[in-house]
């Protein structure tokens, strides 16, 4: 004799434990065929997607073939569940063989019309193809996901109330538990739908920006570009900033070494908005074209803001014509407040700019720019950045010089060969 309540109760723990909800099912299956000694039991689901009815098991000695037997939405059996003909389940909603037998017997007196008739006799004849007594539903807020089917008892006995009432709960829990589970996984699929969508903003968007940098730092070859003199000031600086960084021991790996090189290719991009006329100019430029000119930082600051990935390049640029005194623009700031990456900038760009020819100069000569940027450093220039540039300097061009001198050997020792 199965002690129900506490057959419920072992029943609830063992839901909770299952995420799928088709494990669940086989096992109440299999739990009712074992424990209660019928013929069978079979339990049909719905398919949302498919719109029918499938049975996902059967256990006992008359299962069902379950993959052979699917049923449609309109299908008898489940409009006796969802249609008028509810009024063919004693009590309940559940579908007895024998409740509707007996109401084919006695339809006079059960008031039943030709198409209850007709309509009966094909429920009676379906549940009979499946060897089925009763037919319990799976209801969750009036939708019917599944309809647990129990064979006839061994022992030829009928169905206790209290037999009834412990199907009708476990088949409530397992309605309730199944849509948990459905809704977990429309949960998680919304999840991974919204991640899907998400990352392909993150790759249009990254796609944007790349453009968007690309063009940026097209504006910045046309700053220089103006003037015939400046060719290659971009690759230069940009050489010359890389090489200082490493003497200083800074980290240039990943996002920090690609943050530097944007901020060495566009820290003049600004000086797209800046009349020709003051660029170009031969003359000492005046106070108030000075006062334009300085406009270039904040001008490429603004360009740049679209480049949400690019904060830090753009506080770079906006830093770059800061002094180490104090005494620089636009914000006047000093010392350690001034990123080491703009200190760089400032150091190579200044001399560049002092070795190369302008269309208003002609290019002086390394030692002197050497001699101006250790004579300011302290004041215009960070000092450590200075020195560093010097020994990096010093470093590459003895470097230069040693391969062509050996470039030299090498070729002579061939030709010595060859004579």
């Amino acid at each position: 004799m199965i002690n129900y309540p506490e057959a419920l109760k072992n029943a609830a723990k063992s839901m909770v434990r299952f995420k799928n909800p088709i494990n669940l099912l086989r096992l109440i299956v299999r739990f009712i065929a074992k424990e209660v000694d019928l013929t069978h039991a079979s339990m049909l689901v719905h398919d949302p997607i498919k719109k029918r009815y499938t049975f996902i098991d059967s256990r006992g000695e008359s299962r069902i073939p379950v993959h052979l037997i699917k049923i449609d939405n309109d299908h008898p059996l489940i409009l006796s569940f969802l249609g008028k003909e509810k009024k063919f389940h004693k009590g309940k909603e559940v579908l007895y063989l024998e409740h509707l037998q007996q109401m084919l017997r006695n339809q006079e007196k059960n008031h039943l019309n030709k198409a209850d008739e007709i309509q009966i006799n094909k429920v009676c004849d379906f549940i009979k193809s499946i060897k089925a007594a009763v037919c319990i539903p799976c209801f969750y807020h009036g939708e019917l996901l599944g309809i647990l089917i129990l064979g006839h008892k061994k022992n030829e006995e009928s169905f206790t109330e209290e037999e009834i009432s412990f199907f009708q709960t476990l088949s409530s829990d397992a309605a309730m538990t199944i849509k948990n589970a459905e809704f977990q996984l429309e949960l998680i699929e919304r999840n991974r739908q919204l991640e899907e969508k998400l990352a392909e903003i993150k790759r249009l968007r990254k796609k944007e920006q790349e453009t968007y940098y690309q063009i940026m730092l097209s504006l910045a070859r046309e700053v220089r570009e103006k003037d015939d003199s400046t060719s290659g000031h971009l690759e230069a600086v940009e050489k010359l900033g890389f090489m200082t960084a490493e003497e200083l021991g800074l980290d240039l790996t990943g996002k920090k070494g690609d943050t530097l090189i944007a901020a060495l290719r566009l820290h003049d991009v600004g000086k797209i908005g800046i009349p020709d006329s003051i660029l170009k100019k031969e003359d000492k430029l005046t106070a108030e074209e000075w006062v334009i000119m300085k406009q270039h930082v904040e001008k490429g600051v603004k360009i740049l803001e679209p480049l949400s990935d690019f904060k830090e390049v753009t506080e770079i640029i906006r830093c770059h014509h800061e002094f180490y005194n104090g005494c620089g623009y636009p914000r006047g700031l000093k010392g350690d407040e001034i990123p080491i990456e703009a200190a760089i900038v400032s150091v190579v760009d200044a001399f560049h700019a002092m070795v190369s020819a302008r269309c208003y100069k002609k290019g002086y000569p390394l030692e002197y720019a050497l001699n101006e940027l250790q004579n300011n450093a302290g004041k215009q220039f960070h000092p450590q950045v200075v020195e560093a540039f010097i020994r990096a300097l010093k470093n590459n061009m003895y470097k230069y010089y040693n391969s062509r001198v050996n470039g030299n050997r090498q070729v002579h020792e061939a030709e010595r060969k060859a004579v």
